[in-house]
């Protein structure tokens, strides 16, 4: 049986979604007890956008200005973020996430990691190289940085804003 490119496709629209749902959830159940999921979010978004204005984060969380300010201010005073004015526009925020907000996100991509692992070794050792494969072929496809590329390290990739 021959598979187009439309099938594969359609499988990837299919599985993609539910896999990065499962992929939130355990981020998120292996966040700190201390954040609240606004807060995890935010650092997820300066980690993969940083120096980014508040404004951007804001479109992104679904909260207004204020708010977003607000989140980002205590975050601020916890040390998981650090606020400066732009050089290019000084009513301008830029705002990065702090070597303690990055412990925190690694905190969580290593449990989520030690889920999925678990998860992966029902399959068989080819099932996982033949999956490995594939994943490499979707990140040329699509032009996804590698792990080391992406800063995986520090435990999320780091991408521009579009």
């Amino acid at each position: 049986m021959s598979v187009n490119a439309q099938r594969c496709a359609e499988r990837l629209l299919a599985v993609v979604p539910p896999l990065m749902q499962a992929l939130r959830v355990e981020m998120r159940a292996g966040r700190s007890s201390d954040l609240t999921v606004p807060q995890f979010r935010m650092l997820v978004f300066f980690q993969i956008h940083p120096g980014a204005p508040l404004t951007k984060a804001s479109e992104h969380l679904g909260l207004s200005l204020p708010a977003a300010s607000k989140l980002a201010e205590a975050m601020t005073a916890r040390g998981l973020l650090a606020r400066e004015t732009c050089a290019e526009d000084r009513r301008r925020m830029a705002v990065s996430i702090t070597p303690a907000g990055v412990q925190h996100l690694a905190a969580a991509r290593d449990a989520a990691v030690e889920v999925f692992t678990r998860r992966l070794a029902n399959l068989s050792t080819t099932e996982r190289e033949v999956l490995f494969a594939v994943l490499g072929s979707l990140q040329q496809v699509f032009n996804i940085p590698s792990e080391a590329e992406a800063g995986f390290s520090a435990g999320l990739p780091r991408m521009p804003l579009a």
